[in-house]
């Protein structure tokens, strides 16, 4: 009696283990975006666009683009999605696969002013440092020396996940939604090797956002990778994003510290 009592305990706990430790990274995860969550910001970007088609301007307009960036940096440094600072350069490619000769179109955006919305409301006009068209990434600085030091992630301070690894990705909401951080759980779905590493997650989360490691670590930003899709078939958007050329990654860590470290040498 008293052992069949005892495995009943045993397999109660076994059964209850898996339980228990999801609660457990879950709130580690919430520990995360506490933490990091006034590094998360918004980017007002004010374009001047020009679109042509054969060559032959058809409109110009001035728009507005608010994104979501990182801080990575108490100095104010910050690195967003290059394609947030410039939609023109990657909806020309995307339209580029689509139409030829007289009717391809091209669209040229020229950011004319930058502003970074801290978590407080503040706003800091700023300045692009620096561009990486291949990696997605585009750093920007205040043009002046904030008040005081902003929370600022470490990028140092890395390591990669796993498939099938539950990453928490940070980001904010817009006026809309009040400003309001946000957080959201996603799977790696894929570990792209060639041309270069990069973590490839089971659902959309946007772009210029931090991915982590339930532990704290942070596993790199959300970008985009682009490549040039040839000649796109009619229906070629059908098979999704891939078909255009076009997928969302995360971007280790370790090489966005890299190209970080060229905005510094230019500050």
């Amino acid at each position: 009696m008293r052992y069949a009592i005892v495995v009943g305990l045993l397999a109660a706990v076994c059964a209850t283990a898996p339980a228990v430790q999801a609660q457990d990274q879950r709130e580690a995860m919430r520990g995360v975006a506490r933490k990091w969550q006034d590094a998360v910001v918004n980017v007002r970007v004010s374009l001047k666009v020009r679109m042509s088609m054969g060559g032959r301007e058809v409109q110009s307009m001035d728009d507005t683009v608010e994104a979501v960036a990182t801080v990575i940096d108490p100095s104010g440094l910050t690195v967003m999605s290059l394609s947030s600072l410039d939609p023109g350069a990657m909806m020309s490619r995307i339209m580029g696969a689509t139409a030829q000769g007289a009717d391809k179109m091209s669209i040229v955006s020229e950011p004319t002013d930058v502003r970074i919305r801290l978590s407080d409301g503040k706003e800091l006009p700023a300045t692009i440092v620096l561009r990486d068209q291949d990696l997605d990434l585009a750093f920007i600085r205040p043009t002046a020396k904030p008040a005081a030091p902003l929370v600022a992630i470490n990028l140092a301070d890395a390591a990669s996940p796993s498939t099938l690894e539950d990453l928490v990705i940070l980001g904010r909401l817009g006026r809309v939604g009040g400003w309001a951080p946000s957080a959201s759980v996603y799977a790696v779905a894929a570990i792209m090797e060639r041309p270069r590493t990069f973590f490839v997650l089971n659902g959309p989360a946007g772009t210029g956002m931090p991915a982590f490691r339930s532990s704290g670590k942070v596993a790199g930003l959300l970008t985009i990778r682009q490549i040039d899709p040839g000649r796109m078939s009619m229906f070629g958007m059908m098979g999704g994003t891939e078909g255009a050329g076009v997928i969302a990654v995360v971007l280790p860590a370790a090489d966005v510290l890299e190209i970080a470290a060229q905005a510094t040498e230019k500050r």
